[in-house]
């Protein structure tokens, strides 16, 4: 009675783990740089509806990272009713999530590295970046790295969306300034 396996067996089932392995191993990489394109397209989303609140509400809105669970937010100031009745002051305000948009989570491997508000860097993982009413909203840079994207976010004061950079991309102008004199518009009759 046989109670060993064969080398010739050992090597056939070393040669199909092999083989499924190989096959196993390109999706399992692909799978992490689709998480990991995931979150750049949410980060893309979350800061276009940063932009068009500021744009079309009158509400204080702000971006905030959470320090415990790392996650990126929309938050939007709300009047702390009871409070404000009871000081007589109007000016009193709580931070909540919008609703309107989910939080985004970086996945493992991902990460802020820099961050800057108005071209100043912001360090930490504790930050708001609020507007400010009547008195406009910063420009934010969102620099994403992971092993497989490496990725820059660039929010214009003035812009009503994003742009995204990707390493080795050269930065895109959406628009170029136009002098109408030099063009000959002046002269036009409407």
């Amino acid at each position: 009675m046989r109670r060993a396996f064969t080398l010739v067996e050992v090597i056939i089932a070393v040669v199909i783990l092999a083989i499924l392995a190989a096959m196993v191993v390109p999706r399992m990489s692909k799978s992490v740089k689709a998480e990991h394109e995931n979150a750049v397209s949410q980060m893309l989303d979350l800061l276009s509806m940063y932009a068009f609140r500021d744009a079309t509400s009158s509400q204080q809105i702000a971006i905030w990272q959470d320090p415990e669970t790392q996650w990126i937010a929309l938050l939007v100031a709300d009047r702390e009713l009871e409070a404000a009745a009871f000081d007589g002051d109007r000016t009193k305000f709580e931070w909540v999530t919008d609703r309107r948009i989910l939080p985004v989570a970086l996945p493992n491997g991902m990460a802020i590295t820099d961050l800057l508000v108005d071209g100043i860097e912001v360090s930490g993982t504790d930050w708001l970046i609020p507007t400010v009413p009547g008195g406009g909203r910063p420009s934010v840079e969102m620099h994403l790295t992971s092993d497989s994207v490496n990725t820059v976010l660039r929010l214009d004061s003035n812009a009503t969306a994003p742009l995204r950079i990707d390493s080795g991309n050269t930065e895109v102008k959406l628009r170029e300034s136009q002098n109408l004199d030099a063009y000959g518009s002046r002269s036009e009759k409407w």
